[in-house]
């Protein structure tokens, strides 16, 4: 009989034909599958047929939902997840198993296809007075934790802040040495990255996010990565700065949020 059974990130590319219908958060599903991050359980046996992929607090599943694995993998999801599923059969199962306590989140993501990079240059440029935007180095990536949010670069994504120096892509604006805003691929797989942008409060408002996301994207554009844009359904600043870069909305879906 099939058990789970974990799965090396050097065999992890094994799953990948599992996950062909995942659209959404794809560079997070990929950084997995390609062994950068995250973990990876599937069923026993000569012919995997069923997968989870877990990076953070996303999970996702995989292969054929009907698969007397499928159940044991939902059951043994726990702890605050956001869970992506990509056909109605995994829906189904997921809801069965955890019912009441799924929370939908209604979620949209948008197309990069529209972005323009000279458009992109001419927002990159347009930095306001008193402010720098640099790229981030290991000193300023050591200080984003403490002087924008620590969500901008995550240990389970990253396992060191020299792997995302090396790996990683990230601008930051500067007021004299602190950091005020900052756009970071939150994940990165070979071909895309999914990107984060923060600013501090008392400095929102003034167009270093459109100046510091500007000159993220450009960056992806001309080094021939895809950049993920998504976000909350009801989050519009962050809708407006995308129509703004260039993105236009392509597809809703939803996350299935499970409480702690």
């Amino acid at each position: 009989m099939d058990s789970i059974r974990s799965i090396a990130p050097a065999e992890r590319r094994l799953l990948a034909p599992l996950f062909t219908d995942h659209r959404h958060l794809r560079p997070d599903v990929d950084a997995v599958l390609q062994g950068h991050c995250g973990t990876a359980l599937a069923n026993t046996g000569s012919a995997i047929q069923v997968a989870l992929l877990s990076l953070s607090v996303l999970t996702f599943f995989g292969g054929d939902a009907t698969h007397p694995i499928a159940r044991r993998l939902v059951e043994q999801v726990s702890g605050e997840t956001i869970i992506l599923v990509a056909s109605e059969a995994w829906r189904a199962l997921v809801r069965h198993v955890h019912g009441a306590r799924l929370i939908a989140q209604p979620r949209v993501a948008f197309s990069a296809t529209p972005l323009e990079l000279g458009h992109l240059r001419q927002l990159s440029a347009a930095v306001p007075a008193g402010y720098q935007v640099t790229s981030i180095d290991l000193t300023l990536a050591q200080r984003l934790g403490s002087d924008v949010s620590t969500g901008l670069i995550l240990p389970e994504v990253w396992p060191s802040l020299a792997d995302f120096v090396a790996r990683g892509v990230g601008f930051c604006a500067r007021s004299g040495e602190r950091i005020v805003c900052a756009a970071t691929s939150a994940a990165r797989s070979e071909h895309a990255i999914e990107i984060q942008i923060n600013t501090i409060p008392s400095c929102r408002r003034l167009g270093l996010a459109t100046a510091v996301g500007a000159t993220l994207v450009a960056h992806c554009v001309e080094h021939g990565l895809e950049p993920d844009w998504d976000t909350d359904a009801d989050n519009l600043p962050s809708q407006r700065l995308a129509q703004r870069l260039g993105y236009v909305p392509a597809s809703a879906y939803e996350w299935l949020v499970l409480p702690a």
